[in-house]
């Protein structure tokens, strides 16, 4: 999305650009806090959710690099809708979202490629909300399963980082629901729980699942 950027433009957005470095737990921004910035990740990945009512959360994604956070809030309020905390040691960078909106105003290129990113995640987020509203519990762990290995961690193996609350409150149900769906796709061999490790043995039972919901 950058690259359409000229020198001049990348200039402007590189004033006031800094990276900060969070450890695992850290919280690298807070729901309801002043969305100053437009946030990326750079090395490592985060958690998004949001913070609900008697200490429930909802997991929206895991962000991995490039994502661009900042979102609707952003720009309609100007405070931040959700959370994000680091899974494991994270690099961000944060860019101003003044210089961010000059740019804007500046490529009608870049422009529609931001927005096209917007609308991909809001489409997205549409696609998730059915499926949670519509899967059975097992078709939405396994929905989890799949998009855990496939494209945050981009192999069969789901690294302790990732809890079993962090799968509940992903796939919208209580711990012991996620804890027992995923023994019984352990039983099936479906899944390998290592400790904390999850390994997926058979995707396409997984993807069977998905589909039946």
């Amino acid at each position: 999305m950058f690259e359409s950027l000229t020198i001049e433009e990348l200039k402007i957005l590189n004033e006031g650009r800094h990276s900060v470095k969070f450890n695992e737990g850290e919280v690298i921004l807070k729901q309801g806090t002043r969305a100053d910035y437009l946030v990326s990740v750079i090395e490592g990945f985060a958690k998004m959710y949001i913070e609900g009512p008697h200490n429930r959360n909802l997991v929206l994604d895991f962000i991995k690099p490039w994502k661009l956070m900042g979102g609707p809030g952003a720009q309609v309020e100007g405070k931040h809708k959700y959370s994000v905390v680091a899974v494991q040691e994270t690099l961000v960078c944060f860019i101003d979202q003044g210089n961010f909106k000059k740019v804007l105003a500046t490529n009608s290129e870049f422009s529609e490629q931001y927005l096209m990113y917007c609308s991909g995640k809001y489409l997205a987020a549409l696609d998730r909300m059915v499926n949670i509203s519509q899967k059975q519990m097992h078709g939405r762990v396994a929905d989890a399963l799949i998009y855990l290995s496939s494209e945050i961690y981009g192999c069969p193996t789901i690294g302790e980082e990732i809890s079993r609350q962090d799968i509940a409150e992903y796939t919208c149900m209580s711990k012991d629901s996620a804890i027992r769906v995923l023994k019984e796709f352990e039983r099936d061999e479906i899944i390998n729980l290592d400790r904390r490790q999850i390994e997926v043995l058979d995707t396409s039972r997984l993807l069977e699942i998905s589909d039946k919901g």
